[in-house]
């Protein structure tokens, strides 16, 4: 068992619940983060119908005991473990409740995905304004933990087009939220992490769109700084952006990486748009096509994580976006919403490529300003400690009003860290030695991607006024402590329920 999931296993043992009664239906399970690290035993339990939540709440409350709620899986860390305690998985509540394709405003709930989201809609000439790398992730997962997408520096996260959303407090009282009806929570429960309610319903404003397909170039920069350059000129044109760094580079070349810019397609430019606006149009061109299984692929790539495997990696990636400014790849071409926005998709059982040890990623938040020094500083330690990330992910942000949200008017940068035989410890120590940093600069942790900041360096990432008043928030609605997890033990929670 990780470090992390031990921890839940210490800290839920304060509070051992009394036996659950048949009436739950909850079966014992090991679950994992998406990164594969961090574990946890839990009673999950998988309600079919929304009016048993409050059944369940009152029933955990009872037997003593502490709820986590749960969507797909797809947080890296502990965001959506309980250890020793009760998991609420909210994935069989996927019901579309409304859908106005007039003014694309729909209601949904939580445990309906990206993927469903989007099918619904798009064939009515709309799409979801914000989505993360997966189409995986749930509608609840997604308010709950704020995503961010690659147009967060044009149209905020996803919480900023939440309209309203119903949530069931401990309580077992449903209230109705706003940004004007019970704004505290509406502000807090968004990237709340299911710590102060369950969403029973969300209502989402998409974005209307008259092609399926958007246009896309990249470029390629030889610095960290011309890279950051870079991003900054393209905002002029581009309505998404997203770079990849090579983590092998070294020197004056340390952050070199490839610029992939896209924009949305005005009426009239796209070609057959009731084609590429349909669902067998998108996924006609979502994967990576090859002749293999698809299960072998993971299999097949793992050599890849390995530190030659990564430097081999990098150097390709590196070489084959140099080679296609001068071919297709530098010209602008037509991709499907899909294909561009969902790359964590392409490749089926992608992650499998990381086992048996699985991944930490590290995604740091920093200020503008202090960006550029700081993301060296962090590229440049990990290659200090011989550990290499495998992938290196930058992103341009603007701040907004949630109240634990970790963006601010800056970039982020993302290293996934593989897991290898007997080097867990010195990654652990590369960690906190990068949280440290993090927390000096200004910068923050993002929840749903963190599995080893502590409650110390979160307390510096934060501001002390916006944790005051989440536990403020925490206290008031949910005083007896039902629901927790094993982040909010490890991170925010106050001492006394940590120990």
């Amino acid at each position: 068992m990780s470090a992390a999931a031990g921890e839940g296993a210490g800290v839920g043992a304060s509070r051992s619940p009394r036996a659950m009664t048949t009436r739950l239906h909850a079966r014992s399970e090991t679950l994992e983060g998406w990164g594969m690290r961090d574990k946890a035993q839990c009673q999950v339990v998988r309600p079919h119908d929304s009016g048993q939540l409050a059944s369940i709440f009152a029933e955990v409350a009872a037997a003593g005991g502490t709820l986590g709620l749960r969507g797909a899986g797809c947080s890296y860390g502990d965001t959506a473990l309980n250890q020793g305690q009760t998991i609420l998985d909210c994935t069989a509540l996927n019901r579309v409740l409304d859908w106005n394709p007039q003014t694309g405003q729909i209601t949904v709930e939580p445990g309906v995905t990206i993927a469903q989201l989007w099918q619904r809609i798009l064939p009515d000439g709309w799409w979801p304004a914000v989505v993360p790398g997966t189409s995986a992730v749930t509608v609840g997962g997604a308010a709950s933990t704020n995503v961010h997408g690659k147009n967060n520096w044009h149209v905020g996260s996803f919480g900023d087009w939440v309209l309203s959303f119903d949530l069931l407090l401990p309580s077992g009282q449903t209230v109705t939220c706003t940004r004007h009806q019970q704004p505290d929570l509406f502000y807090a429960a968004i990237g709340g992490l299911g710590l102060l309610g369950c969403f029973t319903a969300l209502t989402l404003q998409a974005r209307q769109v008259h092609s399926g397909l958007v246009r896309e170039w990249q470029t390629a920069h030889g610095s960290l700084e011309a890279l950051l350059a870079a991003l900054e000129a393209a905002t002029a044109e581009a309505s998404e952006l997203v770079a990849w760094i090579d983590t092998s580079a070294r020197g004056k070349e340390l952050g070199r990486g490839l610029l992939k810019a896209g924009r949305d397609l005005a009426a009239g430019e796209g070609p057959a748009p009731a084609r590429s606006l349909s669902v067998a149009g998108q996924m006609a061109h979502g994967g990576v096509p090859t002749l293999l299984p698809e299960r072998l692929l993971p299999w097949l790539a793992r050599p890849l994580t390995s530190p030659a495997g990564v430097f081999l990696a990098n150097r390709g990636q590196w070489w084959r976006g140099q080679r296609g400014q001068r071919g297709s790849t530098g010209r602008p071409h037509l991709a499907t919403y899909v294909r561009a926005n969902f790359p964590l998709d392409a490749i089926p059982h992608w992650r499998e490529t990381y086992r048996p040890g699985g991944l930490i990623q590290h995604q740091s938040f920093v200020p503008r300003a202090a960006a550029p020094a700081v993301f060296r500083q962090l590229l440049q330690r990990s290659h200090d400690a011989g550990i290499v990330p495998s992938l290196a992910v930058l992103k341009k942000h603007r701040a907004d009003d949630f109240l634990l949200s970790c963006l601010d008017d800056g970039y982020s940068l993302a290293l996934d860290y593989p897991l290898r035989p007997r080097q867990e410890a010195a990654t652990l120590t590369l960690m906190r030695t990068l949280n440290d940093l993090l927390a000096d600069s200004g910068g923050r942790c993002y929840f749903a991607k963190d599995s080893t900041a502590t409650a110390e360096q979160v307390r510096r990432m934060y501001s002390s006024e916006a944790l005051a008043r989440f536990l403020v928030l925490k206290k008031r609605y949910d005083d007896s402590g039902l629901l927790a997890t094993n982040l909010y033990r490890r991170t925010l929670a106050p001492t006394r329920e940590r120990q």
